[in-house]
């Protein structure tokens, strides 16, 4: 089934590119664990005098059950992105005749096939074929790569922020329109994140549970964690900002260049939400523990310089003192991400979770009781180190 809707997207698209005889070559991608939602392909339309168009493929796993639970089909919500919300966006960077190094950088979009509960389709540009890849989930991030990554999620936030500066009823139908699938993701989240404690009092030392335990129960407010949508100044959020979703390479000037992708889960929350998400994803305690406050800064230089770059002023729009100020109160949703990706994040290749065809919104409890993996008593505990450092848990 999958196959035959894919096919069905190809044949559009090979038509809308003016090939008349193709062959189409489709071959499915693993990616060693680090997605579970999606069946991956590549592939390669080539013919005769005609450049060959090189895809990439993602096929929602899904079925009648588990679609009819969704709010918004994961694959409608990131066919609404490349097809209107980015429009909005270009056309915000085209008004103020942005270079391309300050532009939001994202995959091609060629089409979709979002028709049918089953197998729902999306085809990008294949960025692999110019060199770039993923980043390694069993590895640290370094300070080059997140500064980078910082520097892309700057100017999505921004987008955002002007998008609702410039055109606030159409900014609110937006929200609207994305409501419901926001209130889906958070109560998987909320749900994981329950799942999980267990999980990680398992691997902390003694010492530290009992005062780990009195503060999730007494300090931290899941409300405000996945519901909230933020204190002073709420946007566009990615979602789900991690390594796994970003592409980077290194260019011929020896400049690293990331891109973002997989806008399936874009929600309305705070520009924290996507910060303490990619930070506490995708590094470890040493990194946090050197680069912690310089990565937070330059994120906050990064998305004043973006805004700047759109006429909008930092200092009106998302001052430091309340950028500051939703850091503090969002540092708590740091630990919570750990608790419910990092099992996830960390699992072995061969006892990665899959979403089975009979799937359903209650499946994914069971889903991610994944079997841990050897990393991720060491990357739990740094997360917990950083909290009790901090005197955040006391």
């Amino acid at each position: 089934m999958a196959l035959e809707k894919l096919h069905k997207v190809l044949d559009d698209i090979v038509k809308k590119n003016n090939y008349i005889n193709p062959t189409v070559a489709v071959n499915p991608i693993s990616t060693g664990g680090a997605n579970y939602s999606s069946s991956l392909y590549t592939i390669i339309v080539s013919e005769s005098g005609k450049e060959d168009l090189q895809l990439f493929a993602k096929v929602l796993v899904t079925n009648e059950n588990l679609s009819a639970q969704l709010p918004m089909k994961i694959v409608d919500l990131e066919q609404f992105f490349y097809v209107d919300l980015l429009k909005k966006y270009e056309n915000i960077q085209n008004a103020h005749n942005l270079p391309v190094e300050k532009r939001l950088i994202v995959p091609k979009y060629y089409g979709c096939y979002p028709k049918e509960p089953v197998a729902q389709t999306i085809v990008l540009e294949n960025l692999t074929v110019k060199g770039f890849t993923t980043h390694d989930r069993f590895k640290s991030i370094d300070w080059d790569y997140a500064a980078k990554a910082m520097e892309s999620l700057a100017k999505f936030h921004a987008l955002s922020m002007a998008y609702s500066e410039n055109n606030p009823v159409e900014f609110e139908q937006v929200v609207e329109k994305i409501k419901g699938n926001g209130e889906m993701i958070a109560g998987i989240l909320k749900r994981m994140y329950q799942q999980h404690i267990n999980t990680t009092l398992a691997v902390i030392p003694e010492k530290h549970k009992n005062k780990l335990q009195k503060y999730l129960d007494t300090e931290v407010n899941t409300e405000l964690m996945f519901k909230n949508k933020s204190l002073q100044r709420p946007i566009l959020c990615h979602g789900d900002y991690r390594p796994s979703n970003l592409m980077h390479r290194v260019n011929e000037n020896g400049a690293l260049e990331v891109i973002p992708v997989d806008f399936q889960t874009i929600q309305y929350n705070s520009p924290l939400y996507d910060l303490m998400y990619f930070i506490f994803t995708g590094s470890d305690e040493k990194f946090r523990r050197e680069h912690f406050q310089d990565l937070t800064d330059h994120y906050y230089q990064e998305l004043s310089n973006a805004l700047r770059s759109l006429k909008l002023n930092p200092d009106v729009i998302y001052p430091k003192t309340t950028f500051e100020l939703e850091l503090k109160e969002y540092l708590p949703y740091g630990l919570v991400t750990a608790i419910y990706s990092l099992p996830i994040i960390t699992v072995e290749t061969e006892n990665a979770p899959v979403i089975r065809d009979d799937a359903s919104i209650e499946v994914y409890d069971s889903f991610l009781q994944t079997k841990t993996g050897p990393l991720y008593p060491e990357r739990m505990n740094g997360v917990i180190n950083d909290f009790f450092r901090w005197g955040i848990i006391e």
